[in-house]
């Protein structure tokens, strides 16, 4: 690890993520902030979160967040630290955002592996590999209010007309067929 990787791991934009290539095998380590502001190809996570109703959760990102501040995301989830498996990662994600745990034996919450999708960046610039998966659950959610300003469960259509106000709309709709 370099001294500035080092130097930068405490806080999230410490955090020490995987830099891939285009086959997304790991070939460097870098601090996420680091990652963000040289636009390197990493991994993240995403998962749909659907209830019984056909409902969608979609989150509204605090400001203070480093991607997307401030829009809504049709997917929960962030990216994966240096190492961590993609699973456990995406259980990790959705239990820090929106309380949710498909491990806590209960039998509300279930996820399924939807694959691997690599998504290039808007800008051309870069991509990341996105582990995508769908999440089943009835049980009330609680948002992490340092990450989310609000939750909410909407149906297909009100997902659509958030249009460009949406971060993850190509992954959640290539995750569940919206779109």
């Amino acid at each position: 690890m370099d001294s500035g990787v080092a130097a930068e791991a405490a806080g999230s934009a410490g955090e020490i993520v995987d830099i891939v290539d285009d086959d997304n095998r790991v070939i460097g380590r870098a601090a996420r902030s680091q990652m963000r502001a040289r636009h390197l190809p990493h991994r993240a996570s995403y998962l749909v979160c659907r209830n019984g109703a056909g409902r969608y959760l979609v989150e509204l990102r605090t400001l203070s967040k480093d991607y997307a501040p401030g829009k809504f995301g049709a997917c929960v989830g962030g990216l994966m630290r240096s190492g961590e498996d993609p699973e456990l990662a995406a259980r990790r994600e959705l239990f820090e955002e929106v309380g949710l745990d498909p491990g806590d034996g209960s039998g509300r919450t279930r996820m399924t592996a939807l694959g691997t999708l690599r998504i290039p960046y808007r800008s051309g610039a870069s991509f990341l590999y996105a582990y995508l998966y769908l999440v089943e659950s009835d049980a009330v959610t609680v948002r992490q209010a340092c990450e989310l300003s609000a939750v909410m469960w909407l149906d297909e259509q009100e997902v659509r007309q958030l249009g460009d106000c949406l971060k993850t709309l190509a992954a959640g709709s290539r995750s569940v067929k919206i779109g």
